[in-house]
């Protein structure tokens, strides 16, 4: 007896599977339908179908939410990594860049740097703390390596030679000292716009001959 209920259960169970599943045909799922309007029992266990057959498909849907939700974040994870990766060797490459151009241009003007003492201040009628300043500034050309701050400064005192004559004494000095710092500084065509007027300037003079060398120099770079 339990035999046949068995087997009559799991003739139940396969047509309430087809069902939830879509396998009837229309003839058969119309059948159907009516038996579960009429068998209370049927109608119990295919809501229990469905009811299992959802749950089944939400926890496949969230396991599938978070294979993908892991998927994108190694795969992000992985894309960061590689980024720094490639940040830090080409920060390496950059910085080995810099500093062999830095080395390279420092060692091209390294012989025309000019030492001044604080005590010559006797060339022009400009007040002893301001050249004490400026001769400070021509001597951090030399000694500093970051110049953007002495370039900052120098540059509207060049910018007014041709029209204020206050620093008149020392405008070859206040040219020169900037054309270096611009070499230093890797802007050489503001190097050589500053050395070309220089040059003409003075024709025919050491200072002229030490122009023409450097900018035969640094027009090699």
């Amino acid at each position: 007896m339990d035999k046949s209920n068995d087997i009559l259960q799991e003739a139940i169970d396969n047509r309430i599977d087809a069902f939830v599943r879509g396998m009837m045909t229309e003839e058969e799922e119309a059948a159907f339908k009516s038996e579960i309007q009429a068998d209370l029992e049927l109608r119990s266990q295919v809501l229990a179908t469905v009811s299992l057959i959802r749950g089944i498909r939400i926890q496949n849907a969230e396991k599938e939410q978070a294979i993908l939700h892991d998927y994108a974040y190694n795969r992000v994870r992985s894309v960061l990594l590689w980024a720094c990766s490639v940040a830090a060797v080409f920060a390496i490459m950059f910085g080995y860049s810099k500093d062999k151009r830095y080395n390279e241009l420092s060692g091209i003007i390294s012989p025309y740097y000019t030492e001044y003492s604080m005590g010559d201040i006797s060339r022009g009628e400009v007040d002893s703390a301001t050249v004490t300043h400026l001769y400070t500034l021509f001597n951090n050309v030399k000694e500093q390596r970051n110049v953007t701050n002495i370039i900052k400064e120098l540059e509207p005192i060049y910018a007014t030679l041709d029209t204020d004559f206050t620093y008149n004494s020392y405008a070859n000095d206040i040219a020169w000292n900037l054309a270096l710092a611009y070499i230093k500084n890797d802007q050489i065509d503001k190097a050589i716009s500053i050395l070309q007027k220089l040059k003409a300037d003075n024709p025919d003079t050491p200072i002229g001959k030490q122009i023409e060398n450097l900018l035969k120099a640094i027009k090699s770079l």
